[in-house]
């Protein structure tokens, strides 16, 4: 025992000696003081979260050997389990878009109104104004584009060595 590291030799010397301390007072609001809750309300969301129903614009339609829907509104419908269909939670599913309103470029179809759409077919945004796609959105569309592009060449150089004989 006289050679365990773990243990601590005292120094030896006296302490002086404690002095009470005074009464502190309690932890925490007394219960009369606290906000009134009532069970199962709904706690307060940031203004950033996305909720069901708010306005989307489909920035670029994403599938092949479909209507195209770029510049479609369309209106966020929640998280969804992709096999079930079954409500998620934020970031324990897959956003789903219901288009409302077909692009500015498509004649209006009873078919375009029902349609719906997994986040992952498409590139979206939420839109709450209602602006529908900016210059801005497809800017970007066009730089996201030439990004893409110059990924998928380099991928498909080789980046394996010779091999030396």
């Amino acid at each position: 025992m006289e050679n365990d590291p773990r243990r601590r030799r005292s120094r030896g010397g006296t302490r002086a000696p404690a002095e009470p301390k005074p009464p502190q007072p309690a932890r925490g609001l007394a219960r009369r003081d606290r906000p009134q809750r009532r069970r199962g309300a709904a706690v307060p969301r940031s203004p950033d979260e996305l909720r069901s129903g708010t306005p989307c614009v489909i920035v670029m339609d994403c599938r092949e050997g479909e209507p195209d829907r770029t510049g479609a509104a369309a209106v966020f419908e929640g998280f969804f389990d992709l096999e079930t269909g079954d409500p998620r939670r934020a970031g324990y599913g897959v956003p789903r878009l219901r288009v409302v309103r077909p692009a500015p470029s498509e004649a209006p179809t009873a078919v375009a109104a029902n349609e719906r759409l997994w986040g992952f077919e498409c590139w979206w945004r939420p839109d709450p104004g209602n602006a529908g796609l900016t210059d801005a959105d497809r800017i970007e569309v066009e730089q996201s584009k030439k990004l893409l592009r110059g990924l998928i060449r380099d991928s498909r150089r080789s980046t394996r060595p010779a091999l030396v004989k």
